[in-house]
């Protein structure tokens, strides 16, 4: 799984290793406790990524910020998305000392191959990750067990929820973690922001980053 640029690798042998790929994600629940939550958000300018991850207390309590700087190497590409921004973030997760979970601003399993960043991360890391984003990209909602399902392919992918703001908020497994948890994980760090708390603070972070440059 190494960092890979469109000049040397095609969009079809990507497609390939990401189906590949999707059969060793865990959509099971592998922990019991989820006490330290982080989340990580990349922002870009120019040929620059930066890459924030914090780390959150039950209590909302900033545990532990990391920033990572690297360089863009990858175009933004539909579907691809893990292959822009998976060298920002992961080098911002590995340089924080102790989380149970990560909350990843993008897709898990509700991808068109089932291996979106937050599955992407999950795999790399070994860790229980969450796909929470601001757009659908697969499938269509419909209404199951008294939730609003994202259907893909026959499949149940992720979960729509509203935020406080009203806005719809879409939530699919990263990795070692049931759907059902992870809904409810991102609902008790929903506060008065569209996205939970962990990666409202890693987004904020990252786009004043930016700014001060």
């Amino acid at each position: 799984m190494r960092q890979k640029t469109l000049d040397k690798f095609s969009l079809k042998e990507l497609e390939r290793e990401q189906a590949k790929l999707s059969h060793q994600v865990i959509t099971q629940d592998m922990k019991e406790n989820y006490d330290l939550v982080a989340g990580v958000d990349v922002a870009y300018k120019k040929e620059s990524a930066y890459g924030v991850c914090v780390v959150i207390s039950q209590e909302l309590q900033n545990i532990e910020v990391s920033k990572s700087h690297t360089r863009v190497n990858f175009p933004y590409v539909p579907g691809f998305f893990s292959y822009r921004e998976l060298e920002p973030a992961l080098k911002a997760v590995k340089s924080i000392s102790e989380f149970d979970i990560l909350m990843v601003n993008g897709h898990g399993i509700a991808h068109p191959r089932k291996f979106g960043l937050a599955s992407h991360l999950g795999l790399i890391i070994n860790k229980p990750t969450i796909g929470v984003a601001k757009n659908l990209l697969v499938g269509e909602i419909k209404k199951f067990d008294e939730k609003e399902a994202i259907i893909y392919r026959g499949e149940i992918v992720g979960v729509k929820i509203l935020a406080s703001t009203g806005s719809p908020v879409y939530i699919s497994v990263g990795h070692m973690i049931s759907l059902e948890t992870s809904v409810r994980i991102v609902k008790r760090y929903l506060k008065e922001n569209r996205l939970p708390e962990p990666l409202t603070r890693a987004h904020n972070m990252a786009q004043n980053l930016v700014k001060k440059l």
